[in-house]
């Protein structure tokens, strides 16, 4: 399904996460939450996926749209190594930590360090070179460590994925991770990424949350479910950009939430 399939309109963050960064990179850790958005057994097709998804969100009082049409196949998606996942992660939770810490400069010189600098995005690199140059961007940032959730879950770093009804606790993100006095390249040459199915179990999901939450806006009305409309965008984004939901694959910053 290609972007002529969903229409797109974008969204506005106009305020910080709650949580404070207490520094971003931790010790190990386990699984948290209880199942909601992916998990299932047997072979899913697109379209007992979009029922699954429907089924879920009706149960949790969430509207959805029956028109919008099915995620991609298992065939039909390529997925992000999880190298480049591990990356990403990296990249993502130095730019909220700074975002968080008032533009400290210690998240900018672990990403040069070790050699992860050239793996920022553009507007990651512009963010990180003048930090307090713009409050709201600084504020967009804070929600990145959302992003990197999806992205931790789909390496298997958090064993469940519950429904966005609560912004992620930090402690529970710098857990997972290794300490910024560790080089991080053992850490990311050993994550190992989860099943295509349960990637677009995730995907499809998300996918339509982000349309309730949208359409919730336009019509303006709280988010239904108590969803946070935030984190449904990142989580979108993350999961567009691992499933290269874009024909073209697009760096970060493009990566398209259309619904």
């Amino acid at each position: 399904m290609g972007q002529a399939a969903r229409g797109q309109e974008a969204d506005e963050v106009d305020r910080q996460r709650r949580h404070p960064a207490e520094g971003i990179f931790g010790g190990a850790g386990d699984g948290r939450g209880q199942r909601q958005v992916s998990g299932h057994e047997g072979r899913m097709t697109p379209q007992l996926r979009k029922a699954r998804s429907e089924r879920i969100l009706q149960e949790a009082g969430i509207p959805f749209l029956p028109s919008l049409p099915c995620v991609e196949s298992e065939e039909e998606t390529e997925l992000r190594t999880s190298e480049e996942v591990g990356i990403r992660i990296c990249c993502l939770l130095c730019v909220a930590g700074t975002a968080f810490e008032s533009g400290d400069s210690v998240f900018a010189e672990y990403l040069r360090k070790n050699r992860l600098w050239e793996h920022l995005s553009p507007q990651e690199t512009s963010y990180l070179t003048n930090p307090t140059l713009n409050a709201q961007t600084s504020r967009n940032m804070t929600w990145r460590c959302e992003a990197a959730v999806v992205l931790m879950w789909a390496v298997r770093l958090f064993d469940d994925l519950p429904l966005p009804r609560e912004e992620t606790d930090t402690t529970e993100i710098v857990s997972r991770m290794p300490e910024m006095s560790t080089p991080p390249w053992n850490f990311i040459r050993a994550l190992e990424l989860r099943s295509k199915s349960e990637i677009l179990d995730a995907s499809d999901l998300i996918y339509r949350m982000h349309w309730a939450t949208r359409q919730a806006r336009i019509d303006g009305n709280k988010a239904p479910g108590g969803l946070v409309p935030g984190m449904v965008q990142e989580w979108h984004h993350a999961i567009n950009w691992l499933t290269i939901y874009d024909e073209d694959p697009s760096e970060w910053d493009a990566v398209p939430t259309d619904t």
